[in-house]
């Protein structure tokens, strides 16, 4: 059983986890904003528009493709200790009632249970958190068209008018999209994720524990200030098989969003013993439900007061974001903005903040409630993994990966296996890798010219990776941190061929030498060009050599290299020799 207060803990580590990248697309988008600067035209508005919405896209993608790889050990470790915790307490009381449960560390079914819901809350809010990108442009584009608008027609000064887009764009905040077309922000779809998946993960735990024991008695926790609706049934037992003369699951709602564990919910339960007393009186439980609190000489409903409570916690919120978009506007180098107005209203904002901060203070006086600190974090340091007691650790099941096929991988083991693979890419090659040491792991994968691309080294040299992969496939972008990524983007796209058939042939080479298996690609026809150009021209007397030799060259450089080794070759090879070199061409 978690406790109502164990709950604020929880959603407090889940604030944290996007606070500042929620502030870092704020101050993202005001800068791009100040960037554009003042357009007298039309065309020179859509010209400098487009350009900074191609700009800003990527630069949110690589912002949120950080954030992910970050978040996950950070969720991972939420649900691990809430679990742990949730079956400490409920099996205590098991054993009091002379019953022997199977430690959570021992139970396979538990522990795959926890991981995989930890797993794909991380995976929902990494793929909700890419939306960003879209949904920013879209605030973006939309900001400065109004803005265009207002200036253009006299209405507004340019400062203020884009002071006053800033402003909206703070008042919505870093915008996820969900599949169904719903969207909230950033801050609400993490808290919302992870505190109910802990809620609803640790419940599913208790009713394993409960089936295994053969237990039907479940007490609900109780506290002051719950919805109305779960004030009915708060503090009363429930029966797993829905015995007469006690609540069944159906009475208090559970599997459904608005019920027990769902969206949002704090309530828990535990074993109760049949005939054993109560944590809480009926008496008791009234009184919880009609329990009020004075603020400003007036009684109100604990419940009501709580919710006020929250307004003032939700603007405090925004006060904050409000002024990291105005500081983003004046990071930028815009000399159309009036810095002088800009800064006036950045101090008006913190004033704002400071009398928000002050009536939220009063109210906690008065009411003698705590401050969720939890509801008002938004900030500017880097998440941090908290550290926990060896007892809360769940173990991990170390596996030899790098022997591993085609599959679904989690982030931990992506993050070996880029380890893994990144120690035999550099036995085989002397040059330092350029690789970040970052992964970038989506479901959808990153759109380019309508193309949808799942894998790859990007140019900020992190390795774009699907969940679904393959050892060879990690080998091959590691191979590109040594090669391409040495050059620039327009060298690529003029040697592209040569360059993936050099990277592929290397992999294949590896991959036979590791004992890896070598899953085929795309690339493979051109592979087996090379195999065949070194076999005529004998440039190396094994595949492997050659492909050392011509990976350290650069990529246009490459088929020259090649020609240069045939200047012997008789007349009917040099024709083959051509026509293998005329495939490796762009």
């Amino acid at each position: 059983m978690l406790t109502p207060e164990q709950f604020n803990e929880i959603a407090g580590e889940a604030s944290k986890i996007y606070s500042k990248l929620e502030l870092e697309i704020i101050e993202e988008i005001a800068e791009r904003i100040a960037n554009v600067g003042y357009a007298n035209t039309v065309v020179k508005n859509d010209t400098m528009i487009a350009q900074e919405m191609g700009l800003l896209y990527q630069d949110i993608v690589n912002l949120a493709a950080e954030y992910n790889n970050e978040s996950y050990e950070k969720i991972q470790s939420i649900f691990n200790e809430a679990g742990i915790k949730t079956l400490k307490f409920d099996d205590r009381i098991y054993k009091e009632a002379g019953l022997n449960p199977v430690p959570i560390k021992q139970s396979k079914t538990m522990l795959q249970l926890l991981l995989a819901t930890a797993e794909k809350t991380s995976n929902n809010l990494s793929n909700l958190t890419m939306t960003t990108a879209n949904t920013s442009q879209t605030e973006f584009y939309n900001a400065m068209n109004k803005a265009y608008m207002e200036v253009s027609t006299g209405v507004k000064s340019y400062s203020q008018s884009i002071m006053d887009a800033v402003e909206n764009i703070a008042s919505k905040g870093a915008i996820v999209e969900y599949p169904s077309g719903y969207k909230t922000s950033i801050e609400n779809a993490t808290r919302m994720n992870v505190v109910t998946g802990v809620s609803q993960t640790c419940g599913k735990l208790q009713l394993m524990r409960a089936k295994e024991l053969e237990w039907d008695l479940m007490e609900l926790t109780a506290h002051s200030g719950a919805r109305p609706t779960h004030a009915a049934w708060q503090g009363r037992i429930v029966s797993l098989s829905g015995q007469d003369g006690y609540l069944s699951l159906n009475d208090i709602g559970y599997g459904t969003a608005t019920g027990f564990k769902g969206i949002s919910c704090y309530h828990d339960w535990r074993p109760y013993y049949e005939g054993s007393s109560r944590t809480y009186t009926n008496n008791e439980l009234e009184k919880m439900a009609n329990e009020t609190v004075i603020y400003n000489g007036q009684k109100i409903k604990r419940y009501d007061a709580q919710q006020m409570q929250r307004r003032m916690e939700r603007q405090i919120r925004q006060n904050k974001k409000d002024i990291a978009g105005i500081k983003g506007l004046l990071t930028s180098n815009n000399k159309d903005l009036d810095v002088d107005s800009t800064k006036s209203k950045l101090q008006q904002l913190q004033n704002r903040y400071n009398v928000h901060n002050n009536t939220l203070n009063d109210f906690l006086e008065q009411t003698k409630f705590r401050k969720d600190n939890s509801r008002l974090f938004v900030v500017n340091n880097k998440i941090l993994p908290k550290e926990t007691k060896n007892d809360n650790i769940i173990p991990e099941y170390k596996k030899n990966l790098i022997k591993e096929q085609y599959r679904r991988y989690s982030q931990k083991e992506l993050k070996q296996l880029a380890k893994e693979t990144n120690n035999i890419v550099n036995k085989y090659i002397n040059n330092e890798s350029k690789w970040s040491g970052k992964l970038t792991i989506l479901e959808q994968g990153i759109k380019e010219k309508g193309i949808v691309i799942n894998y790859a080294k990007l140019w900020n040299c992190n390795i774009l990776l699907h969940p679904e992969t393959a050892p060879s496939m990690i080998i091959h972008e590691q191979l590109h941190a040594h090669s391409i990524s040495y050059y620039t983007k327009k060298i690529y796209r003029e040697n592209s061929r040569i360059e993936e058939a050099t990277i592929q042939l290397m992999t294949k080479e590896i991959c036979k030498k590791e004992k890896i298996n070598y899953i085929a690609s795309q690339y493979d026809e051109w592979v087996k060009k090379l195999e065949e150009i070194n076999k005529i021209v004998g440039i190396k007397s094994t595949n492997l050599e050659f492909v050392q030799e011509l990976i350290s060259i650069s990529p246009e450089k490459r088929i020259e290299f090649i020609e240069e080794k045939a200047i012997n070759l008789t007349i009917d090879k040099w024709s083959r020799l051509g026509d293998l070199l005329d495939e490796l061409r762009n």
